[in-house]
């Protein structure tokens, strides 16, 4: 998991909410205009069984979207495609429900107004008591989703190793062709070794075609004509 991927988060469902209605929310697409219709107003009798990231605070919504994006990682993970890994997604639905009900809480209490000007002992330590009650929130949640993102992390490390083991095995059944490859290197130093016979019985000949050469040039040297005899 990258930590520089950016996070966006989706809406929420209920994992109890009727399927029809999930999809309505989460893949409206697939439905026809009439489907749409009729089950929109079926939703509006469950408002709080969705949470929509347009209703969170930036807090919440990253909150949200780091869950969201841990449980994507997991869900589509090769090694669970290749059944090497149990993931029970509708456990992990039921934790980014809780996670998306945290975070619309937090935000909603974010939102209250808080004590200004100069405090009275009493009003302080009420303030006091709620900050440190928020405070407390803020950490579970966030400890939550950060389990979500290490269980996350393990499961891409096993998909790294998985590819790797998988592309070792598509390598390795080449093995044959480089063998091959090492097999002619063997015909390939017979051949340089009768290349240097050969580049040594080359050499013996232009040795001797010098020395017929030298040999030739004396000769001519030592071919001097007498003057011609004045008649």
């Amino acid at each position: 998991m990258g930590a520089s991927k950016p996070l966006w988060a989706r809406p929420a469902c209920d994992p109890g909410l009727p399927e029809s209605l999930r999809m309505l929310v989460l893949e409206p697409q697939r439905l026809s205009r009439r489907q749409r219709w009729r089950l929109e107003r079926e939703l509006a009798s469950h408002p709080d069984r969705v949470v929509y990231p347009h209703l969170l605070d930036q807090d919440g919504r990253r909150l949200l979207a780091r869950a969201q994006n841990a449980i994507d990682t997991i869900l589509t993970a090769d090694v669970r495609a290749a059944g090497l890994l149990e993931a029970d997604e509708p456990a992990l639905r039921r934790h980014e429900w809780d996670i998306a009900c945290a975070a619309r809480n937090l935000t909603e209490v974010r939102a209250l107004p808080t004590a200004d000007g100069q405090l009275g002992e009493m009003t302080a330590a009420v303030a006091d008591a709620q900050r440190r009650a928020l405070g407390l929130a803020e950490q579970s949640a966030a400890d939550r989703a950060r389990a979500l993102e290490r269980y996350a992390e393990q499961v891409a490390t096993a998909d790294v190793a998985h590819n790797d083991w998988h592309e070792a095995l598509k390598l390795a059944g080449l093995n044959d062709r480089y063998l091959d490859l090492v097999a002619r290197t063997a015909a390939d130093e017979l051949a340089v070794v009768e290349l240097g016979e050969l580049t040594g019985q080359a050499a013996a000949t232009v040795q001797v075609l010098k020395e017929s050469l030298q040999q030739a040039s004396a000769a001519a040297e030592a071919l001097v004509l007498p003057p011609a005899e004045a008649g």
